[in-house]
């Protein structure tokens, strides 16, 4: 899997060992040294999107990806490429719900377009998973809201 030590990968991590007994699982992180709460059965290894060299390690003997992508231009096509030449068979990557409705257009709901579209002309076997939203998102929107609060308690009202 890719991605384990962001938000995502961190929740997916923390559940492979009940949800894969016996299966063996390698992690990828640009930073093995940051990844935490991954089965003691896990081998974690250095990869990095920018790196085709490091991909390939990461990628050999692998059969079936998580790809939690990073907002590189390249960063998907890279790895795509090493997945197919390492045998990689099926791809379960991480993209947004947005990408459905033709009226998006904003930066991220085209990036992932891309990348999906990518993955459908790769070759591979692959499985979109399309999330509208995770609430651990809204965590970053405390900063304005207690602003915004503060305000109010200001002013003497909502």
């Amino acid at each position: 899997m890719t991605g384990a030590t962001g938000t995502v990968g961190r929740e997916v991590l923390r559940r492979l060992p009940g949800l894969t007994p016996g299966v063996p699982v390698r992690v990828m992180a640009r930073e093995p040294g940051r990844v935490t709460g991954a089965p003691a059965s896990a081998e974690i290894v250095r990869g990095d999107f920018t790196d085709a060299r490091s991909l390939a390690g990461a990628l050999r003997g692998v059969h079936r990806v998580l790809l939690l992508s990073v907002p590189s231009a390249a960063g998907d096509a890279v790895f795509l490429r090493e997945a197919g030449a390492a045998g990689v068979r099926h791809v379960v990557k991480l993209s947004a719900a947005a990408v459905a409705d033709e009226g998006a257009d904003d930066l991220i709901t085209r990036w992932q377009r891309r990348n999906e579209q990518l993955l459908v002309d790769s070759g591979l076997a692959w499985t979109l998973l399309r999330p509208r939203a995770f609430m651990s998102n809204t965590l970053s929107w405390t900063w304005r809201c207690r602003r915004r609060a503060g305000r109010a308690d200001q002013a003497g009202g909502p």
